[in-house]
């Protein structure tokens, strides 16, 4: 009989998993470069010194660095993001930080992706050797390596200010500038660009199965919003049309043009991979309203403008209109037109000014900050945002814990209702710079047979006992029992039950704690773990079953 030989237990510490992913994708390019016979970084060393992209390596370095130290990911589980906000003119620092901060760990390594892959692209064709005929390094400044290194953080960090001067706030996240290295890289070379696009999808693979290299997933009841309503598609937008500007500026001064049907591709490609269609309006309460009809239009009137705006750029400044080149020749306009129409129409969202009467009266104070639970209260944040007429985009309403600062210019519901409602549980962390402070709430409720339900939501701050910030209307079961109406009702920090007959209330009294009962108006009530019964002579009916945050007793 044919035994198995054992195998050998594998150490704790070996990271097998991700060591597989490593000599896989090592392995691979070994490979590749035997069966090609070239070194792959050839075309490289070409163009950057040692064939390293020096200048993107330095940004992607400023980038974390911000989000490690500035942000506070280096010492705590999730970084402070609620003063990095693009809120306001009025809030300068919101202003400086938002375009290079980030809101979490999937939110940076997005957006480190990105810039490595397309910071290369731009960084290879800029280029670290002056490409002129004739022309020797180091003779000046715009032909020394190390000078021409520098270009891409520098110009990163005016094309993250500008658009952080110019998104529709609150905006957080460096993909402003991420969107603008893909726009520039799309119009010089399109094709360089797509394969570009292609491996930033390969190299988020290889990144997740490094991070989660055997995930176990469960289902489970979340909140959801749509992903297109957490994406600036304004300031990924200013982006995009930026980049290509600078783009063209770069094929005019060099006297280059690229084929309009690669950069028409190109522009198509990236716009529906990046959802540069999606544009919605918040109506408040987590609802959005999704235009894809006009995003889609969008996206290929834009490609068709930047296509025509790059038709002969060797020959003509893209921004130089030609009235003899009929509608092409106004393309470069066109473009000036978007950028313009995408830049000011957020001023007015940025003068936004949240006044000491917006704020909450009855929170938690936090320094100059303000956390609550608040229900079907208006949104201050754009309620304030100074228009010639009021819309219905400017008064929404809002449910949730509210995050209020009249000194930072903030006003937001940071969690929304449902989301507090399905957890049950959740904590918003605020602070600024050198400290932060986290406020944590519990949702204890009650879902009423037959009727809506009813809840406690209760704050506090690290340390301190729990406070109600807000407790539901009462709501009555929907079965008689006896001829008894049972009704549940917040009270204090908990919960109390009313048995009424006709229009009288019987009497009143506590909701009974866990695996006991209570008699209550004529009816005896037991609490069996989540659920409550009422019993009448034989008849035993269950009237509620609460909901409450993991480790928290009812």
């Amino acid at each position: 009989m044919l035994q198995s030989l054992p195998v050998p237990a594998l150490p704790g510490w070996l990271p097998f998993r991700e060591l597989v992913v490593v000599v896989a994708v090592v392995g691979s390019f070994v490979a590749v470069r035997r069966l090609s016979g070239d070194r792959l970084a050839d075309p490289l060393r070409r163009r950057l010194v040692l064939g390293v992209p020096w200048g993107t390596l330095l940004t992607i370095t400023g980038v974390l660095a911000l989000y490690l130290f500035l942000q506070g990911a280096w010492w705590h589980a999730r970084p402070l993001v609620t003063p990095f906000r693009t809120w306001s003119y009025f809030y300068p620092l919101g202003i400086l930080t938002g375009p290079f901060t980030h809101s979490g760990q999937g939110h940076v390594v997005g957006n480190v992706i990105g810039t490595l892959v397309y910071g290369t692209v731009v960084e290879y064709i800029w280029g670290h050797y002056p490409s002129e005929r004739g022309t020797q390094t180091f003779t000046s400044l715009r032909t020394n390596p190390y000078a021409r290194v520098l270009a891409i953080p520098a110009a990163s960090v005016v094309v993250g200010v500008f658009t952080g001067l110019f998104s529709l706030g609150p905006v957080i996240g460096f993909s402003g500038v991420v969107f603008a290295m893909a726009g520039f890289a799309l119009l010089i070379r399109p094709y360089l660009f797509l394969g570009a696009l292609v491996t930033n999808r390969v190299v988020d693979l290889v990144l997740t199965a490094l991070r989660f290299p055997e995930p176990t997933v469960r289902g489970q009841s979340r909140f959801v919003t749509p992903w297109w309503s957490d994406v600036a598609i304004q300031g990924h937008a200013i982006g995009v049309v930026a980049g290509i500007l600078l783009a063209a500026m770069l094929l005019w001064a060099r006297g280059r043009r690229p084929d309009p049907r690669r950069v028409f591709a190109a522009t198509v490609v990236y716009a529906a991979f990046q959802g540069l269609w999606a544009v919605y309006v918040p109506l408040g309460n987590a609802r959005f309203t999704l235009f894809r009809w006009l995003g889609t239009a969008l996206v290929f009137l834009l490609a068709a403008v930047v296509a025509a705006a790059t038709a002969d750029t060797d020959e003509h400044f893209i921004l130089r209109p030609r009235f003899e080149a009929g509608w092409i020749g106004w393309a470069g306009v066109v473009l000036l037109i978007v950028m313009a129409t995408l830049s000011l129409g957020a001023v007015p969202g940025n003068l936004t000014s949240i006044d000491a009467d917006d704020v909450p009266e009855d929170g938690i104070e936090i320094r100059d900050y303000v956390v609550a639970y608040e229900e079907d209260v208006l949104n201050q944040y754009a309620a304030n945002i100074p228009t010639p007429i009021e819309t219905e985009q400017t008064r929404v309403n809002e449910s949730g814990i509210v995050v209020a600062s009249d000194a930072r210019e903030i006003w937001i519901a940071q969690v929304p209702k449902g989301q507090l409602a399905t957890s049950g549980r959740a904590s918003v962390t605020v602070g600024g710079v050198g400290w932060r402070e986290t406020v944590f709430a519990n949702r204890t409720t009650w879902n009423v047979a037959g009727n809506r339900s009813v809840y406690v939501v209760q704050l506090w701050r690290r340390g301190e006992a729990p406070r109600t910030s807000y407790r539901s209307p009462p709501s009555t079961a929907d079965a008689t029992i006896g001829g008894r109406n049972v009704t549940l009702r917040p009270d204090g920090s908990g919960f109390e039950l009313a048995v009424s007959q006709g229009n009288e209330t019987l009497a009143t009294g506590p909701v009974p704690a866990n695996t006991s009962t209570r008699e209550i108006g004529g009816l005896t009530f037991e609490h069996n773990r989540s659920r409550l019964y009422a019993e009448f002579d034989d008849t035993r009916v269950r009237v509620a079953t609460v909901r409450v945050p993991p480790g928290q007793r009812t």
